[in-house]
């Protein structure tokens, strides 16, 4: 759903400023109105009735029990809560019981597909910010009893059903990291958490089609195109913040850089700055700049063009940065959203 090119590559196509704190009140409610709509139809939307929880057979319930015991013997089992505020070592030995039980079943494939998602979200919790971070821990507290169900019982006997519950799980992890990069507001998250839900009541019946074809493949759309939606504005909002520092730094009324001239006047930190690197054998000249809120900063190209026309398309590194390897001239700038 993500598209390429995306942007207008042309900082002076943006000549007012956002106002301050109007701007971000206009930010919020605009993806609110568009993000909500699209999240509440795909959760309203009739599937047939959305089947409830897996409850396990009895002897798969002690299994889960010893997932739950309290930390002391005689402490009461933990519950959803606990499980969220456990600290990091609490809850890492936690999931490290969690793997070691469902090791214990002799079904190795459905071992194998269940503790590499168990150990997905070991990986994915400590990079997610916190209020994303809870909302992940209570997914994967509700959905401990249908792994221990997998583990124990296989996706399905039927090979074909297999490879849908395989891509069932492997869904469910796209979609934790596509929404682990996004700041959710409190309204947005509870919307996600619950197509997620769905996704995973279904998928603890066995009915991986309607979680693969009707959920899923709809919930990342919806994500994805949110995403780019929020990337091109914060885009657009970095643009306005470089066009007016440059007119300030420089007093250039389109947003250009001029090498080598402009070097020594753009090495302060600020929206746009020119940093260099001498090694033993070379000295390199780095363009950084600074993109808030958009957390794959190798997404963002920097198109760069000469008075002749040429064109340099150059893309940021984790850092915001890019080698710049230009003979010298007069370069206008721009900037386009571009996922590699």
């Amino acid at each position: 759903m993500t598209r390429s090119g995306q942007g207008s590559g042309k900082l002076d196509d943006h000549v007012t400023p956002p106002p301050g704190d109007e701007a971000e009140l206009r930010d919020d409610e605009f993806f609110d109105a568009s993000f909500l709509a699209e999240l509440e139809g795909l959760a309203s939307m009739d599937k047939g009735g959305v089947p409830t929880p897996l409850s396990l057979p009895g002897r798969l319930t002690d299994k889960l029990d010893a997932f739950l015991a309290g930390e002391a013997p005689g402490d009461p089992p933990i519950d959803e809560e606990t499980f969220v505020s456990l600290p990091n070592s609490a809850l890492l030995e936690r999931i490290t019981r969690l793997v070691e039980i469902c090791r214990a079943s002799t079904r190795s494939s459905a071992v194998q597909a269940v503790e590499n998602f168990i150990i997905f979200f070991q990986a994915l919790v400590p990079t997610v910010a916190e209020e994303g971070a809870k909302q992940i821990k209570r997914f994967f507290f509700r959905l401990a009893p249908t792994l221990i169900h997998i583990a124990y019982n296989d996706f399905a006997d039927d090979e074909e059903k297999r490879t849908e519950g395989l891509e069932a799980l492997r869904n469910l992890e796209t979609i934790l990291i596509e929404i682990a990069n996004v700041r959710l507001a409190p309204s947005e998250s509870q919307l996600v958490f619950r197509n997620i839900d769905q996704m995973a009541a279904f998928i603890s019946v066995g009915e991986y089609t309607m979680s693969n074809e009707v959920i899923s493949s709809q919930l990342l759309m919806i994500i994805r195109g949110n995403k780019m939606t929020r990337a091109l504005f914060r885009l657009m909002e970095v643009e306005v913040s470089i066009q007016v520092y440059l007119k300030e730094r420089l007093g250039y009324l389109t947003p250009q850089l001029r090498l080598p001239e402009d070097i020594d006047a753009l090495r302060d930190y600020g929206p746009i700055r020119i940093l260099e690197e001498e090694t033993l054998d070379e000295r390199k000249m780095f363009l950084q700049i600074q993109i808030p809120e958009i957390p794959f900063l190798r997404d963002i190209v920097l198109h760069v063009v000469a008075p002749s026309g040429k064109t340099y398309d150059l893309r940021l590194d984790a850092l915001g940065s890019t080698e710049l390897n230009l003979p010298p001239g007069a370069y206008s700038l721009g900037l386009v959203y571009q996922p590699d």
